[in-house]
Parts: C-alpha cells; sequence; structure tokens
C-alpha cells in the first residue's frame, strides 16, 4: 500500500463521495488468515469531513466523515504468488472488472423486459495488474458465512438465484450476440484458465499428490472397521492417481456447448456476503473473481453444493436445488431472448434440466477434485494456514514444490471428505 496517497483516494472516490475531503487513511488485514490464499486483503479506513452547502451557497458546519475501501494486492510472499499462479489470477479478476462485467451489464440493459436487473457484484474503483480497489460491503451491513459452518439451505437458495442470474448474461449474450460474446475471451485482454491446463499438470503434480495422500488418509481413518472400506477407498485412490487426475480436472473445465458460460469459479462460502432484515435474507454479493472462466455452469453447481452443504442438505434438497436453479436460469435467459430463440424451442426448460442434470453428474468428479483441496481450507483452525501477510523470503527461490496444501486432522474434515467420496461411489460418479 506503499503507493496509496491522500490525492489519490479522494480522485478515486470522488463520483461517490463529492461532498467529502479526505484527510487520512490507515489500512489493515481486511480477512483472518485462512480466509484467502491467492492475494491480500486489506481494510483501508478513510477519515475526513463532509461539506454541507445549503442551496442558497451558504455553508453549515462540517461533520466529521469515516468511510472505508477494500484493496487487494499480490502477495509478499514470492513463493505463494508462484505456487497459486497469483499474477495471472490477478489477470483474470482485472479482466473482469474492466472487461467482462461492463459488457454483460451493458447487455442485461438491452432488455426492458428484464425488471429486475442482475447487480450482485461489488462496484470496483479501480483494476490493474497488481491491485484491485473495491467498495466495502462491510460498512453496509454485508456479513460473510463461517467457512467451517457452511450455508444453510435457505443461503443456497439465494446463492443459486443470483447465479442462476449471472450465467444467464453468458447463454444470452452468447445467443444474441455471439460475435461481441467470444470476443470477452480473447487471450489479450479477456480471461482464460489458470490452474487447470495441461501444461500446468508437472508444475502441479507434487502439489496434488500430497492433496489426494492426505484425503484417501482421512478416508482410511474414517472408515476404520468398516466393511466396505476398501471399496471407498480404492475408488478414491484410482481416482487420485497422479497420471489421470490432473488431465481429468483439464477435461472437466474445458468448454462445453451449448452450455457453457462465464463462471464465477471459486463459488464457496468466503465469497458470498450477507445482508438481513430481521433475519431475513435481504440481498448478497459475490465476490472474488481471480478464477472466473468460461466453462459449464455445474462447475459452479457443484463447488457450491459440495463445499458448502453438509450430506444430509444434499440428500434431502439436492434435486429441489437444481430445479429452482434451472427455473431461474430458463426464465431469466427468455427475458433476455428474442421469441424465436432456442431457449424458446429446442433448450425450453425441461430440456435445459435434462442437460443440466447431466452436466451436474459429469462436472461431480470436479467436485471431489477441488474438495481434496478445499476441504481442508474451510475446516482447518486459523493457525493450521499458511500466513499470507508474512514479509518477504529472503534469499529463496520461486518453488512450487515449497508450497504444500492444507494440511488438517480435524474430525470435520474427515467426515466431510469420506461423506463426499461415498456419496459418489453411490452414485455411480466415482
Amino acid at each position: 500500500m506503499a503507493d496509496l496517497t491522500v490525492e489519490f483516494l479522494q480522485n478515486l472516490l470522488g463520483e461517490d463521495y463529492p461532498d467529502v475531503v479526505i484527510l487520512d487513511f490507515e489500512g489493515a488485514p481486511g480477512s483472518k488468515r485462512g480466509d484467502n490464499y491467492t492475494s491480500m486483503v486489506y481494510r483501508i479506513t478513510l477519515k475526513g469531513i463532509r461539506k454541507h452547502v445549503e442551496p442558497d451557497g451558504s455553508s453549515e458546519k462540517d461533520e466529521p466523515w469515516e468511510g472505508s475501501v477494500i484493496y487487494k494486492c499480490l502477495p509478499e510472499s514470492i513463493l505463494r504468488r508462484e505456487a497459486f499462479k497469483s499474477d495471472e489470477l490477478f489477470c483474470n479478476e482485472v479482466a473482469f472488472y474492466n472487461k467482462i462485467w461492463p459488457a454483460l451489464f451493458n447487455f442485461q440493459a438491452q432488455w426492458e423486459s428484464v425488471k429486475t436487473p442482475f447487480k450482485a457484484i461489488p462496484k470496483c474503483y479501480l483494476a490493474q495488474n497488481d491491485l484491485v480497489i473495491l467498495k466495502d460491503l462491510k460498512q453496509l451491513g454485508f456479513t460473510m458465512p463461517d467457512r467451517k459452518q457452511g450455508l444453510s439451505i435457505e443461503q443456497c437458495y439465494f446463492v443459486l438465484k443470483q447465479l442462476s442470474q449471472f450465467h444467464a448474461l453468458s447463454l444470452a449474450m452468447k445467443c444474441d450476440n455471439p460475435e461481441g460474446f467470444y470476443e470477452l475471451l480473447n487471450i489479450q485482454d479477456g480471461i482464460s484458465e489458470v490452474f487447470f491446463v495441461a501444461e500446468n499438470q508437472e508444475y502441479y503434480r507434487s502439489y496434488y499428490r500430497e492433496a489426494g495422500r492426505n484425503a484417501i488418509a482421512m478416508v482410511e481413518k474414517e472408515l476404520e472397521g468398516c466393511e466396505d472400506k476398501e471399496l471407498y477407498v480404492g475408488k478414491l485412490r484410482n481416482f487420485c492417481e497422479e497420471e489421470s487426475f490432473f488431465q481429468t480436472m483439464v477435461e472437466l473445465v474445458t468448454p462445453k456447448e451449448p452450455l457453457a458460460v462465464i463462471t464465477h469459479g471459486d463459488c464457496w462460502t468466503n465469497n458470498l456476503l450477507f445482508r438481513y432484515v430481521d433475519g431475513e435474507i435481504a440481498e448478497m454479493f459475490i465476490v472474488d473473481f481471480q478464477l472466473v472462466r468460461y466453462a459449464s455452469p455445474a462447475l459452479d453447481l457443484v463447488y457450491l453444493i459440495y463445499l458448502c452443504l453438509d450430506r444430509q442438505q444434499r440428500t434431502d434438497h439436492l434435486t429441489s436445488l437444481l430445479e429452482y436453479y434451472t427455473d431461474e436460469l430458463h426464465r431469466r435467459v427468455v427475458e433476455m431472448s428474442e421469441d424465436d430463440s432456442i431457449f424458446n424451442t429446442t433448450l425450453n426448460r425441461d430440456a435445459l434440466y435434462e442437460l443440466l442434470q447431466e452436466e451436474f453428474k459429469r462436472s461431480s468428479r470436479f467436485g471431489l477434485g477441488i474438495a481434496l483441496d478445499m476441504y481442508p481450507i474451510m475446516t482447518c483452525d486459523s493457525a493450521e494456514a499458511p500466513n499470507l501477510y508474512q514479509e518477504k523470503e529472503v534469499g529463496s527461490a520461486p518453488s512450487h514444490d515449497s508450497v504444500k496444501p492444507v494440511w488438517t486432522a480435524n474430525a470435520e474434515c474427515r467426515k466431510k471428505m469420506t461423506d463426499l467420496v461415498q456419496e459418489l461411489v453411490e452414485a455411480g460418479v466415482l
């Protein structure tokens, strides 16, 4: 944050706060240890005065004013930047805020039939290759769920409504203006897959080898004494086999038409913020678009449902959740389509639901692959998580082998991993 100045912040926020004079600011970590891994997040607290001017031009006594913004930047640790492709992820987020989201938002605005536009994305004041400055939703009363607790079913439905509207923008624009849509994906200033590309297989081999071993050890311990232990462990071991695991993930993130959309890519509790009124969810925002990718919408769905819900919630609600998402997706796409579009004919609601069911089942293995890494991250104590705010390494050569997956031996993580493996084996997916 060394480059921040009062003058810079004044110019940046002048449109939102034209009557405010910023006098001072200070920064502090904006997230707890273990809540994020690919960037450092700071909350910049601003202090100043708000000038009051009467209609006749006379001025009243100035009042103290306080505000805040969120400041995201690259990790100080070169090792973590190398291992988690932070520079490339920042390019993705910059492309999203500078190009993708404005294009989708403007496309949505063309349709008078859209009475409640999707806008669950925070205002971005600045996005460039090494920093992103965003509106601070906390000052508006938004809170993030506890990563260890996951989501309630009510929260999950609310997220699915927002996701369906976000995904619908891609489907509708791709149908109505394919040339404009695919230009958003160009290699110069568009979005691209960062992690799961074939050339990264060797780079991440040791990382996912260890993540797989950790998961296998958890399931083995959790199923001690279970007569079907070898069935589940064997299926998981085959999935984690290092010569095929990464290629499987590459195949699953590859866009598959006609349903491929611009996905969020990292749809879990820490990137979802809710505001409540009288105990009920009033609105929510989706944050952190570093992992945005062009892929099946089912990748966001398995990410959300397998990471943020427990097995009993999935057993009780999976079908109704997918039906709800389909209904909302189809309704919103139709609002942004001509009467003779494919969404009113060949890809009507029922056909869309059937296709989404197939995509969800196919993408379930992606959910497991992500869980190898994310379940320990979600359930670990803060002290077990790496510290992104550590100082730069002195005399260390960057090496992806130096960064290991988070390891935790807690019972909750073992249960979540085992539940998911058993669920996918019993569903014939694994």
